[in-house]
């Protein structure tokens, strides 16, 4: 074929195409509100491209250095955005619904396709029968029971379902910033205050040196941080990377990269309070300002050694941790004097054991070097939340008010143990206190027994444990939901499916926790919205999620109460119906009632000319940096809401309630950042060298995200697979040597969780005793060969959740680990 003929079939494919915009807000990165341009013809997608909202046509950036600042900067999407049209047309889809026939769990029953009145009706029949035989608190939501909020939208009407606290992503570190800043995530998540603790990308040009520890922007953050990283790097921001894995942005933006073993940052964190502390190197003025001082004694006596007789010191951090005392005061005398420092503890190396302690001690090593909440500062908790550049419209839903308030019952972590543990409960073999420390369940609220699970992803395989998450899905009398692809893991579990819609391409639905089409700018860049609209037809009898809840509320009676406006709207006009009532919510925000558009110099396009490039926004006149709307107050008014209104280095509230007492929550905690918290009584953390199981499992078992994988989705996506993606276990020459291990050999990874077989990659990007498996592999079961600790045959993909145990630190329930202990050996002994 000559070349005149290719490039004349590219460019008929693209004759008469349609430019439509969407929003790349998938699992892993919901937040990150990446603008998508599409073309599409006769229905179809043909082609995705970066976001050329700045210079129309052009997806390239080519700004001034006043528009970097203002954050007037193309929004593009990572290979993973541009890959999601793979996932439409992909072998594997499912495109009816489903009903099984014979038992739940690979290898038993099988699916037949049904019509969806079938499917409808089966749902709205059990959800009727399970209300009257359990009561209302026998259904559980697999994702979104987060944040204290009920994931069954037809809760508050129907009158059956319950809440969760926790989460997944930032478990590990909210416990510290309530205990020790006064911030509480949930509240502001919810709206409930303007104390906002993230800043803004262009912040980061602020920043004389950036501490990426644990975090890899690169790959774990998409949108606008990783692309600010680099143009911090290039004007001259020195950047250090702590993390055991030699990572894409440890290559890439990196001036020093300190390789410490997991779970060992606790060690470096007081080690470097040690130097803080001995030498008087720490901001004395912010810390007379802000923190509450018996705290700031109490921890600086522990660090010294006065209380426990340890002396903190880089030399005893060394052993540890694996860096040398001199790397560690060397790095604690240049963070000391590089302010302002963006010190960025990350979630990962707080998900582990002793974790939690480690970034409470970040926390407090920012406050006590006054980059907490300064310009080119960071908190290092929950980072992301930054308060509203402007309005942006919202659509009038007139769902009646909620008749039914779903209880916070268990933490959301705790879903399989609050099933497998019920019967015992229900036998007498544990009692009520003991249950509800085993889940996290207030003493106030309603025990859970959970026989119906509601699945929209793949459960098993998202969160640690994954053989006692699919054997408490067992264990359900009926599971129901979404699912894309045939050979994910939830399906084998489920008793209906439904045909799930791509939201990104394929419906007007909203996204995850209810976030609307009129999508806010991401964690980082706030200036901005867009109108992610609807981008080609649905494959076979997919249909939009919001219209199957619609049609099971109206088989429940309730169909006026949860969305009168769409209630009686038939499918072939449902999705333009939904389309003009976005247009009636943006019409409504035009006009500019309150005059709040005209003073942001806003000039709102007619609704027809919005659309062709469907993006509001508007530059930035300083970027936000943490606790920034009161730490430039007129009036002095304390961010912390703390019992001493001051950052406590030693958490009044830990002291005064006893927090060991609180066993449904909080059992155990220690009010400062320690190494050897009391409750181990002695005992290594189980994920540590010097857990006594180390000597059979030697291996340090870090789970990084990966950048052609988010979370457990696009396993299945032909455009991310084989030559593109190389899944294996990430083992250091030295290691693998001492296993007769060569790059690309078979081999078995396991511990007393499960077991994964799978390639190995031998690599100087990780340290001796580590070992890295990322997320995003679906488990593929060999159903002949089952172990005890495999009951449901061995993986033979390699998901690194069969090797992460469910043991929570005590002192916080539900706290996710994504860490522990393993060996890895040639396949086949």
């Amino acid at each position: 074929m000559t070349r005149e003929r290719v490039i004349g079939d590219l460019s008929a494919a693209h004759d008469g195409t349609e430019i439509k915009y969407t929003c790349c807000a998938q699992n892993g990165c919901w937040d990150a509100s990446c603008i998508v341009r599409c073309e599409t013809k006769d229905g179809e997608l043909v082609s995705l491209s970066a976001d050329d909202s700045i210079n129309a046509g052009l997806p390239r950036e080519d700004v001034s250095e006043e528009a970097l600042w203002q954050g007037m900067v193309q929004m593009r999407p990572c290979a993973m955005g541009h890959a999601w049209k793979g996932e439409l047309n992909a072998e594997t889809r499912i495109l009816h619904p489903l009903k099984r026939i014979g038992g739940k769990g690979p290898g038993n029953g099988h699916f037949v396709e049904i019509s969806w009145e079938e499917a409808l009706d089966t749902v709205a029949g059990k959800l009727v029968e399970f209300k009257e035989k359990y009561g209302p608190y026998c259904i559980a939501h697999s994702v979104d029971d987060v944040f204290e909020d009920c994931g069954f939208k037809l809760a508050p009407w129907f009158g059956m379902g319950m809440a969760a606290w926790g989460d997944s992503s930032c478990s590990g570190t909210t416990c510290g910033e309530k205990m020790h800043l006064g911030f509480d995530m949930v509240g502001a998540f919810h709206g409930n205050t303007d104390v906002c603790v993230g800043f803004e990308a262009p912040d980061l040009f602020n920043s004389k040196l950036i501490v990426l520890w644990g975090l890899d922007p690169l790959v774990g953050w998409y949108g606008s941080v990783s692309y600010y990283m680099k143009l911090a790097a290039e004007r001259g921001a020195q950047i250090i990377v702590i993390d055991p894995r030699y990572t894409n942005s440890a290559e890439t933006l990196a001036d020093q990269w300190l390789p410490i073993r997991p779970g060992t940052d606790i060690a470096m964190l007081l080690a470097v309070a040690y130097v803080l502390y001995s030498e008087g190197i720490y901001d004395r003025e912010y810390v007379d300002r802000w923190v509450e001082p018996d705290g700031f004694e109490a921890w600086r006596r522990y660090v010294m050694g006065e209380t426990d007789g340890i002396p903190k010191t880089p030399e005893w951090a060394e052993p540890i941790t694996a860096l040398p005392a001199e790397t560690i005061r060397g790095f604690a005398n240049l963070y000391a004097t590089s302010k302002p420092v963006h010190l960025h503890f990350y979630y990962a190396p707080a998900k582990r054991h002793l974790g939690e302690y480690a970034a409470n001690a970040a926390m407090l090593l920012q406050a006590m070097t006054g980059n907490l909440s300064i310009p080119g500062g960071c908190e290092t908790g929950c980072s992301l939340i930054t308060p509203p550049r402007m309005p942006f419209p919202s659509v009038d839903w007139q769902q009646a008010a909620p008749e039914y308030n779903p209880p916070v019952c268990y933490n959301i972590q705790k879903i399989a143990e609050a099933i497998i543990q019920r019967p015992n409960l229900d036998s007498g073999t544990i009692d009520e206190e003991t249950y509800r420390a085993l889940i996290g369940s207030p003493p106030a609220s309603p025990l859970p027994n959970i026989k119906m699970m509601i699945v929209e992803n793949q459960y098993p395989i998202s969160h640690h444990e994954t053989n006692k998450r699919m054997k408490s899905l067992e264990m359900c009398e009926f599971n129901w939901g979404f699912q894309w692809h045939y050979g994910q893991a939830s399906l084998e579990f489920m008793d209906i499916v439904f045909p799930g819609v791509n939201m990104m391409f394929e419906s007007r639905d909203n996204y995850q926790l209810g976030s609307e089409r009129f999508m806010y700018g991401p964690n980082g860049m706030r200036n901005y919205f867009l109108y992610a609209d609807k981008i080609c037809e649905r494959p076979g009898e997919v249909r939009p999620i919001h219209w199957v809840h619609t049609e099971i509320a109206k088989r429940l009676g309730i169909a006026e109460k949860y969305n009168p406006r769409l209630a009686n709207v038939s499918l072939d006009e449902w999705d333009d119906a939904v389309h003009e009532l976005y247009h009636e919510a943006y019409d409504a925000w035009a006009a500019d009632p309150a005059g709040e558009l005209k003073a942001l110099g806003i000039e709102p396009k007619p609704w027809n000319e919005f659309l062709k490039m469907p993006v509001v926004r508007i530059p930035i006149d300083k970027p936000f940096y943490p606790y920034k709307n009161y730490m430039e107050a007129e009036e002095e008014k304390s961010p912390f809401a703390t019992l001493s209104g001051k950052i406590e280095f030693s958490s009044k509230t830990v002291e005064l309630l006893d927090m060991r007492t609180q066993t449904w929550y909080r059992g155990g905690l220690e009010p400062i950042p320690v190494y050897d918290p009391a409750y181990m009584e002695g005992k290594p953390a189980n994920d540590s060298f010097y857990n006594p199981k180390a000597e059979r499992y030697p291996l340090s078992l870090v789970t990084p995200v990966s950048a052609y994988r988010q979370h457990a989705c696009l396993d299945a996506n032909p455009q991310l697979r084989d030559e593109c993606y190389r899944h294996a276990i990430w083992m250091s020459p030295v290691d693998a040597k001492k296993r007769g291990l060569k790059d690309g050999d078979v081999a078995r990874a396991y511990n007393e969780f499960g077991e994964v077989r799978m390639p190995v990659y031998v690599t100087s990007r990780m340290m001796p005793g580590t070992a890295a498996v990322f997320h995003g592999a679906w488990y593929t079961p060999k159903i002949e060969e089952k172990t005890e600790n495999m009951p449901y045959g061995l993986d033979l993909r390699g998901t690194p959740n069969f090797l992460i145990g469910d043991e929570h630190a005590p002192h916080i329930v539900g706290a996710l680990l994504t860490a522990g202990l393993i060996e890895v050996e040639r396949a086949g002994r």
